[in-house]
């Protein structure tokens, strides 16, 4: 962190400049300290030089949140005791004791009035990359643009070396039941009564490491964020199994369910706190009993977001991997059932300025998806037997007994994007997208001509998702489930 102001408008308080800290926290932003002028030659008294009060001053690193913090008020403490410990460093060359000082500091830089001492400018820059970043400094007024300070910063950030092993990683590997309801269905008909179920599962494995870093340019006094700039790069593996089996009928949406958050450490940057969190979601229209397993990989290099979108360029690599996928589905039902599921690791970075005056968060966002769309035709031909408990069984027909088409997708889209605005730097408008692209695992039509035309759209599986039904049982008899596929898909195959 740089600032730069007039010789009144800035000061110090750390030992370098003469001052002697007698109490500090090192984890407030507003609180009144002790504080001894002990050597005038190293130039304590200049911060009386306009009046102590409104002044920008640096604090020592054990003292303060904020490199940097307001005088609020300055006066002779009524406690001018000294600790024994520092009894011995606290004097003057003239023998002398100095007097023990009071100050209220805090970081309402919003409350001190520029014509006072005139405007105070800053720059910020922090990383998790090692050495990329400085110390807090005081310097003199620059003539250099800030946005180049910006840019520089961000471009160091990006041509530090790759392979650094201070790269924070973000790992989380845990089976997560997404949806589960069991219902008793009553003997309706001639259709048995059984015992009915939907289930959805993931089973998400991630494993990446990140670094990243964000640079700020504008003024302190008054307040006032002029640039922004954020850079984060991301590699590593991206994988997931979706597990569904049914044998009831309707509709589900779980909304994004929260799997996982967690800080991410690696940047002491007070007010922008990174995190790492994982949502999933799913939706399904069952009108037919199906068992669904899909894998969902990808492997991320060099993946890159200059936030907001700036001369240089956010992309990486994003390549699909081997994808294991099973599909049974009921033949003897017309079915136009749909199944759409995501996971999605977020990386969010909280922006906190001015003492909480303007707020925002930018996120990553990395939206990895598996869709199944089913278009099939009851087959009149089949003869299935029912189980004799009434719930579904595998059978050793091949798919050729079917009767429509089948559509099976993966997909990965990576997107950064705020909440909030800040400044007039970004809004939620604002948006970067990396990467973008739906892979076809599976897509056939089976049986006649009139079924493949029954075929179902990605518009109509839109209407078919709007549909919000409760889950019930069938109003048809189960059958024994028919194999559509079930082999890996080389990730080769689909680039």
């Amino acid at each position: 962190m740089r600032i730069s102001g007039s010789q009144s408008a800035i000061s110090d308080l750390t030992k370098t400049a003469g001052w002697v800290i007698l109490n500090c926290d090192a984890n407030s932003t507003a609180q009144d300290i002790r504080a001894v002028c002990n050597d005038t030659s190293a130039g304590c008294e200049h911060l009386y030089q306009n009046g102590a009060a409104g002044t920008i001053v640096r604090l020592p690193q054990d003292c303060g949140v904020m490199p940097f913090a307001r005088i609020a008020k300055e006066w002779t403490h009524e406690n001018q005791s000294i600790p024994p410990n520092m009894q011995t460093s606290i004097r003057r060359r003239d023998g002398s004791t100095p007097v023990v000082r009071g100050i209220r500091l805090d970081t309402h830089f919003d409350e001190v009035d520029p014509s006072q001492n005139g405007n105070v400018t800053l720059f910020l820059q922090g990383s998790s990359i090692p050495g990329a970043a400085g110390n807090a400094t005081i310097i003199a007024p620059s003539k250099r643009g800030l946005l180049d300070d910006i840019k520089s910063a961000l471009e160091s950030f990006a041509s530090f070396d790759k392979n650094i092993s201070a790269s924070t990683p973000l790992e989380f590997s845990e089976p997560i039941n997404l949806f589960n309801v069991s219902v008793n269905c009553t003997q309706n008909g001639l259709v048995p009564g059984f015992a009915g179920s939907v289930s959805v599962d993931l089973d998400p494995e991630i494993d990446a490491t990140i670094t990243y870093g964000v640079a700020v340019a504008g003024s302190l006094i008054p307040p006032s964020i002029t640039e922004f700039g954020l850079f984060a790069r991301l590699d590593g593996t991206l994988n997931g199994t979706l597990s569904l089996d049914s044998d009831l009928v309707g509709a589900i949406g779980t909304g994004q369910i929260p799997l996982f958050t967690a800080a991410i450490p690696g940047l002491d940057f007070p007010n922008i706190g990174p995190t790492f969190a994982i949502n999933a979601e799913a939706d399904a229209t069952l009108d037919a009993s199906l068992n669904l397993d899909v894998d969902l990989a990808y492997t991320m290099s060099g993946a890159e977001l200059f936030f907001p979108p700036s001369t240089s360029p956010s992309g990486g690599s994003f390549v699909p991997g081997d994808s294991n996928l099973k599909l049974s589905v009921s033949p003897n039902v017309t079915s136009h059932g749909t199944v759409s599921a995501h996971l999605i690791p977020t990386v969010g970075f909280g922006l906190n300025a001015i003492d909480g005056l303007v707020t925002a968060t930018v996120s990553l966002d990395l939206d990895a998806s598996a869709t199944l769309n089913l278009s099939l035709q009851a087959s009149t031909n089949l003869n299935v037997a029912t189980a004799t408990n009434g719930s579904t069984a595998s059978t050793n027909l091949t798919n050729t007994e079917l009767d429509g088409c089948v559509d099976v997708q993966t997909g990965l889209s990576v997107n950064a994007g705020a909440t909030g605005s800040f400044f007039s730097i970004f809004d939620a408008s604002t948006t970067v997208s990396l990467f973008s692209t739906t892979f076809d695992l599976f897509k056939k039509c089976f049986g006649s001509t009139a079924a493949r035309r029954a075929y179902t759209g990605r518009s109509a599986r839109a209407a078919l998702l709007a549909k919000r039904l409760d889950i019930t049982c069938p109003d048809f008899s189960l059958s024994s489930l028919v194999s559509v596929i079930e082999e890996t898909i080389s990730g080769s195959s689909l680039i």
